[in-house]
């Protein structure tokens, strides 16, 4: 492959790419090259990249570029040592027309060779950084579809010199297999809000707020995770506790019963015209209702909740997770006894998990909220969303010993966070398949400019060793929006 500078000089010497660090560089100009002939339709652009130190440098592809950096055209995925961000980006003409199309965060060290590879088949881009070492089959960090540019050069972009490439190749590869509704699934897959999803006797339950409809609560089944039935009815408002807005609906299965905790409001008050939120349930003896409450009461009428996220540890105990209120929202969890369709909380173990203190969890309000926790290795990983719904919407996850905590957030928060081609992404569950992959459920918004009616996707998740005695991490798959094979 040839190869000419467009910006400021790049050496080669021994297949290795590199420019000066310590030169001087003008305001927008970068140390880059370009192929000089297009790439094919359908290719693999692969590479390794070091960056001596903190800055940005990354690879160019599907781009055009004349007369300098300023004028590239084209699609740019970067890396950043210094932040720990990993983005991708359509340039048009210079920083006038830059747009973030997706912005993460992940841990990785200047000093050391990691693998880079873009994928395009027609218009579906994976995109991968391979940051943890340890992870022989990475997941790409997008998955999408990129319709902008069809054809053009790739591309290497040494920043200020603060990047090596090396091992660089260029490859045509096949197009998009012949996807069809028997071989694959893409984001959304249904309607619905607040999904949750039950895998019991070889279905999987979706349970959903219905936002058109919040009456009552309905479901979908699948055997496949493709083909979905149509909504079922399985709880009227009616048979519980509440007043017309039910919402977060959440089943599991204990002792020959199902039981659904949910959320909803009090009657407005006759004069003051305020509401209050609790959390109540009800149980049936098939996972597709109907769900009746026994006692018809909330779990704690004179403190305010939502949510209702129970948790089965090894040792038989049951928690739950709530939302309450503290100028913004928290997260809080207690134990519960649940023995023939009544749940009790024991008052003395109540304590609360999480608060928001971080940036991308204070998004048009202090919000985290959900609370879905998991056991793997010995501690207890708990996925929660942060931020208003309406705003940057995305999933973290924190860590701790005990069901109860202290929890610890992840550095890298969020795991899971909206691209430009989706918004409000969160509110996420788990399941697991009959061979034990996870899967992670989450709702987005109709649109960039709509959030109703909102839609489910889905996509699978996994634990990485990081392989100096931390924790395993927790990653996803996602948020793709490109068609996928499907997953069982």
């Amino acid at each position: 492959m040839n190869w000419q500078n467009i910006g400021l000089k790049v050496n080669e010497a021994n297949g290795v790419f590199s420019a000066p660090s310590d030169a001087f560089y003008p305001h927008s100009e970068k140390a880059v090259v370009f192929s000089t002939e297009k790439a094919p339709a359908n290719f693999a652009f692969s590479c390794e990249i070091r960056l001596t130190r903190g800055g940005e440098a990354g690879m160019y592809f599907r781009a055009q570029g004349k007369n300098g950096t300023r004028w590239v055209v084209g699609y740019y995925f970067s890396v950043d040592a210094a932040d720990g961000s990993v983005k991708l980006s359509k340039v048009n003409g210079g920083d006038s027309d830059h747009v973030v199309l997706g912005h993460m965060r992940y841990p990785f060290e200047t000093d050391v060779w990691y693998t880079m590879r873009v994928e395009m088949r027609g218009t579906h881009a994976k995109l991968w950084f391979n940051n943890f070492k340890l992870d022989t089959e990475p997941y790409p960090k997008y998955d999408l579809t990129l319709s902008h540019f069809s054809r053009g050069v790739v591309g290497l972009n040494l920043g200020d010199g603060c990047a090596e490439f090396r091992n660089v190749t260029l490859e045509e590869i096949e197009g998009e297999p012949e996807w069809t509704p028997d071989n694959s699934y893409c984001n959304p897959v249904v309607y619905g809000a607040d999904p949750d999803i039950l895998y019991h006797d070889g279905v999987y339950y979706l349970y959903y707020t219905d936002t058109q409809d919040m009456s009552l609560f309905q479901c979908y089944t699948s055997t496949d995770l493709v083909h979905w039935s149509d909504p079922i009815v399985v709880f009227h408002g009616e048979d519980g506790w509440g007043n017309n807005e039910y919402m977060s609906p959440n089943v599991v299965y204990k002792d020959g019963l199902f039981y659904m905790f949910y959320a909803s409001h009090t009657a407005p008050d006759p004069i003051t015209g305020r509401r209050e939120a609790h959390v109540a349930y009800a149980s049936s003896t098939s996972p597709t209702g109907p769900f009746k409450s026994v006692t018809r009461k909330p779990l704690h009428e004179n403190i305010q909740e939502i949510g209702g996220h129970p948790f089965f540890d090894e040792d038989g105990r049951t928690y739950l997770t709530v939302v309450r209120f503290n100028k913004g929202n928290e997260i809080w969890a207690y134990e519960v006894t649940m023995e023939d369709g009544v749940v009790t909380p024991i008052e003395d173990t109540v304590v609360r998990l999480l608060v928001p203190t971080e940036a991308w969890e204070c998004d048009y309000a202090r919000i985290v909220e959900g609370g879905v926790i998991m056991k793997h290795k010995g501690l207890y990983y708990m996925i929660y969303a942060g931020s208003h719904y309406k705003g940057d919407y995305g999933e973290g996850v924190a860590i701790a010993e005990k069901p109860l905590g202290p929890y610890r957030k992840y550095k890298y928060n969020p795991i899971l966070r909206a691209t430009a081609f989706t918004r409000g992404t969160g509110d996420s569950v788990y399941t697991r398949t009959a061979n034990g992959d996870y899967i992670m459920f989450y709702h987005q918004h109709f649109s960039r400019t709509e959030i109703s009616p909102r839609q489910i996707c889905y996509d699978p998740m996994k634990f990485v060793e990081v392989g100096d005695g931390s924790p395993d991490v927790l990653v996803l798959h996602g948020p793709t929006t490109a068609p996928q094979e499907k997953l069982i």
